[in-house]
């Protein structure tokens, strides 16, 4: 914790500015994401988690964060940890804490929406909702020192669509709609429109910028200066990605209409070459990640946490397409595994003999795409609960990637699916079954989401993470098994799902008479193409480490 930031905002409330203030773990980009000198959140309560919002009062220090937190958070912070929404929300604790009362927030931190959400919840008890300006913040936490660092063109090859296509396909939806300029308000959507990136921050290689495209479609970058060009235009502002500081800002110079954000959909459905790029970065993740099967399978007696995440980061090295991690390992052992999102360090670091359950969840950045998976291995003998809870979870994991689905219809069914085995024996977990997976820009990308309030639905040519789980506190382990998969359309209009990585599951862990008859044809399949594709790109010792995790299956061996 930064003890003079803290102690300002205890001086700012204590000397009467507001009742309470909300500290948010955005930047002004609202990424998750973004430059060291950025996190606030961090420096205000010590929580290094990438989703959590602070709440300071006179006399209470709040955090609030989700499932995937809650343990860490704990852990991390001396300020007081509500798990959302199962505890309780920011929102219900001000209006039974706070009527009344007023409760001060950084509109650069803040979407449009989320303000819009958070203040249609808080009126209802009288409570009001006042900006701190961004000079106030500076004198908490300092002057953030940001430079944007080696930006550089993304190769056609790797985008498939030049910056000219994508600004007259902008231009066409910006003259249908009869505005005057479209804001790019994501640094994402800004990287992918332009086919640009930049290594500023390794794990999320966007250029940190906001502009926008007029009528003709010219690009501009948005800044003190290019702002007054939009005076008295009409312009179309997307709510979720343009925080509060920015459209008022606008809003007083033009003609706001608040839009939903075409380039996101156009962003997140990838075109042909991006798809047969991306199959090839995951063929190659997928021997990245088998090799480091048989390494932990040869080593693991003998080897800890940190020394997974290295051998990870040391393998992909050796593709001269990788750019960097997609974001930091989680190498778990024990009761590391139940926190969704652990990290080791020098301190919390265990050997892998310390428990019988290794989670690995990885991911790279290569210039050709984006990774992101998880297994969970034996390295010791697994209880029963343990192989229970582990084909409760695969069972969901293949019966999502079966799924069929009509374009456009909501994921709740295919999320159902994934939590069932698990539900039907009083078990669950609580975070979303998959996110979206971009390319060479965020491993989290909306849409899609395949959860129980999705509204979105998936198209084709969306990538997205197929990660049912199970955590226990405990008995200490966890449990958490991903893929990534592809949505293809079918020749009837609907939606199919093609895996693109291919990695053993552990036969060890798997309680086979469990399994349904599609479901172990679905192994036996998955496992046959691991071995027919994957398995030439290993070497000997490699293969025959690794050839049990196949043969398992009953799959045809050479």
């Amino acid at each position: 914790m930064n003890k003079k930031a803290y102690q300002s905002v205890k001086k700012y409330i204590n000397d009467g500015y507001a009742d309470a203030v909300l500290i948010a773990r955005t930047d002004s980009f609202l990424g998750e994401y973004y430059p060291p000198d950025a996190v606030k959140l961090q420096k205000i309560s010590g929580f290094t988690g990438s989703a959590g919002l602070a709440l300071i009062t006179k006399d209470k220090d709040i955090l609030f964060v989700d499932s995937r937190y809650t343990i860490q958070a704990k852990q991390q912070s001396s300020f007081v940890v509500y798990e959302v929404p199962t505890e309780t929300t920011p929102s219900h604790w001000i209006n039974q804490h706070l009527s009344g009362k007023t409760v001060a927030y950084n509109p650069q931190t803040y979407s449009v929406s989320w303000k819009e959400r958070f203040e249609k919840v808080l009126t209802e008890q009288n409570v009001q909702f006042i900006p701190v300006s961004n000079n106030v913040f500076c004198d908490w936490f300092g002057d953030e020192v940001f430079v944007q660092t080696d930006v550089f063109d993304y190769d056609i090859q790797f985008a498939g669509e030049t910056t000219e296509s994508k600004l007259n396909r902008l231009r066409t939806h910006i003259q249908n709609n009869k505005w005057d300029a479209y804001v790019v308000s994501s640094p994402e959507n800004v990287s992918w429109l332009l086919n640009k990136r930049a290594k500023t921050v390794l794990e999320y290689p966007v250029v940190f910028e906001q502009g926008f495209v007029d009528n003709l479609g010219k690009y501009t970058p948005l800044n003190e200066q290019t702002i007054h060009s939009l005076n008295g235009k009409r312009i179309a502002v997307d709510t979720s990605s343009a925080s509060v500081a920015l459209f008022e800002r606008l809003s007083e110079i033009a003609t706001v209409e608040k839009v939903p954000d075409i380039i996101q959909v156009w962003k997140a459905c990838k075109n042909s070459v991006e798809i047969q790029n991306i199959k090839q970065a995951c063929l190659s993740e997928s021997k990245t990640i088998c090799r480091f099967l048989a390494w932990v399978e040869q080593n693991k007696t003998e080897i800890d946490e940190i020394q997974c995440d290295k051998k990870l980061i040391a393998l992909r090295q050796e593709d001269n397409l990788y750019f960097a991690d997609s974001f930091e390992t989680i190498a778990a052992v024990g009761e590391h595994a139940a926190l969704a999102h652990y990290r080791a360090d020098e301190f919390s670091n265990k050997k892998l003999t310390e428990a019988p359950l290794l989670l690995v969840d990885t991911g790279g950045h290569y210039l050709n795409g984006t990774t992101d998976m998880t297994r969970t291995i034996a390295v010791g003998e697994a209880t029963s609960l343990m192989k229970k809870r582990y084909t409760q979870v695969l069972q969901g994991h293949i019966d999502m990637a079966l799924s069929t689905l009509t374009t456009g219809e909501s994921t709740a069914q295919m999320d159902k699916k994934a939590h069932h085995w698990l539900r039907q024996d009083k078990a669950d977990y609580l975070h979303a079954t998959s996110h979206g997976i971009g390319l060479m820009l965020a491993v989290h990308e909306m849409p899609p989401i395949v959860s129980e309030y999705d509204t979105l639905g998936i198209r084709a040519g969306m990538v997205f993470s197929n990660e049912p789980a199970f955590y226990s506190e405990v008995d200490a382990f966890g449990i958490r098994l991903e893929n990534m998969l592809l949505a293809v359309q079918t020749q009837d209009n609907g939606i199919r799902f093609e895996n693109l990585l291919f990695i053993p599951f552990d036969y060890r862990l798997i309680q086979f008479n469990r399994l349904t008859d599609e479901q172990k044809e679905w192994l036996k399949i998955y496992h046959q193409t691991i071995y027919d594709v994957i398995f030439p790109m290993l070497s000997e010792s490699e293969q025959h480490i690794l050839l049990p995790f196949v043969q398992a299956f009953h799959i045809q061996t050479s």
